[in-house]
């Protein structure tokens, strides 16, 4: 091996370890299961955490626009009365991408019962656009692209569900994947109980 193969398998491995640690980084932020728990720094946090674990409980307080897919300006307070289970996605994270065919079961089998709401969060519109076209979603979908819908809700990890009340009160933040079952099983325990 002469001196500029050194050099080139020298140069090429630190951006093999880096790309490696980024695809790490990457899938720990998407979570692969709802089941585990998520560390932020030095404190764990469950993957669900209920209403009197949260500083904002309702999130008519704090009236949030966002726009839809059609450009349109959207208000939380513009929700239809009842339940609404908020879904936060985007398509970079491959959790996501895997949940939201469950999601848009579940939203027609309860339709007229539940509201369902997802926004794309810090994505690009074309990347969210494709993924939705790609995974057959028809529930209303907004953009939250800087993210500050995600942090009012205290989200902690992609993909991220919160489910409000009839009075959209905050009753669950769940982080993590949730399947037809899944989801259908916490909507019945924490939404109709």
């Amino acid at each position: 091996m002469d001196q500029s193969d050194t050099t080139k398998t020298a140069t090429g491995r630190p951006r093999l370890v880096a790309l490696l640690f980024v695809f790490a980084l990457i899938a720990a932020a998407c979570g692969s299961s709802g089941s585990e728990t998520i560390s932020l720094g030095d404190e764990p946090l469950a993957p669900d955490v209920e209403a009197g674990e949260i500083e904002n409980t309702n999130f008519e307080s704090v009236d949030f626009d966002f726009e839809d897919f059609n450009g349109e300006i959207q208000s939380f307070s513009d929700l239809p009365e009842g339940p609404v289970v908020l879904n936060f996605f985007a398509s970079w994270c491959p959790s996501c991408i895997a949940e939201l065919p469950d999601f848009e079961i579940v939203a027609n089998d309860l339709a007229g019962d539940v509201n369902f709401l997802g926004l794309a969060t810090s994505d690009r519109a074309s990347d969210s656009e494709r993924l939705l076209e790609d995974t057959g979603v028809t529930f209303p979908v907004g953009r939250d692209e800087s993210g500050e819908i995600f942090r009012f809700f205290e989200g902690i990890s992609m993909p991220t569900t919160v489910f409000l009340n009839e009075n959209h009160e905050i009753v669950r933040v769940h982080s993590g994947v949730l399947d037809v079952d899944s989801l259908s099983e916490t909507i019945s325990e924490d939404l109709f109980s």
